[in-house]
């Protein structure tokens, strides 16, 4: 039997996800006390503040490596300390701009009642100019602030999770997560 035709043992590689849906473009309308989403890959979908049980959201963690990694070779650094010894006064510099960097994605999120449906933005490729009008900033946190915190008005019988009540207490947010997939597996058994 072949490695691909064989079953898979309970367990093996199974996660459970919820629904899911990218959101591009979100309409609040507190006069109908509703919400218009647009979908990333297309359609849209009237949200009535009522069917909203859950507000969740995360920083989720990112890193960046360098493209001149090659160039902080061992024989690159080899060759570096035989053609300029260092005195015993120097120290010892990496020549360069450093390997990798470390940032933070922002994601936020809105279950919805009846499928449950996860409907998420991220931030760094959110247009908040659309939602926010001109109130929105150039800044993509304090621009996420401001929709939470309009949205938890909207919706303010919604469970929140701790990243939604940083947002709207104004502290600091808490750890990032280390991928999407942890932001969806943490939110999948939420109300």
């Amino acid at each position: 039997m072949s490695e691909e035709s064989r079953p898979r043992e309970s367990g093996e590689l199974s996660v459970e996800m919820p629904p899911h849906a990218r959101l591009a473009s979100v309409e609040l309308r507190p006069e109908a006390r509703a919400l218009c989403v647009w979908f990333s890959d297309g359609g849209e979908l009237v949200v009535p503040a009522q069917q909203i049980v859950a507000l969740c959201g995360a920083s989720i963690r990112t890193e960046m490596i360098s493209l001149d990694a090659e160039r902080h070779s061992l024989g690159s650094l080899i060759m570096g300390a035989t053609t300029n010894p260092l005195g015993p006064g120097r120290r010892f510099r990496n020549p360069g701009p450093p390997l990798s960097s470390e940032g933070a994605s922002l994601v936020f999120a809105l279950r919805t009642a009846g499928p449950g449906e996860l409907l998420y933005i991220m931030a760094d490729s959110f247009n908040f100019r659309q939602s926010l009008g001109p109130d929105a900033g150039y800044s993509t946190e304090i621009n996420l602030r401001e929709l939470v915190r309009r949205i938890a008005a909207l919706a303010p019988n919604a469970n929140r999770d701790d990243f939604v009540t940083a947002v709207i207490g104004r502290v600091p947010l808490p750890a990032p997560l280390a991928s999407l997939v942890e932001f969806f597996r943490a939110n999948a058994a939420r109300p």
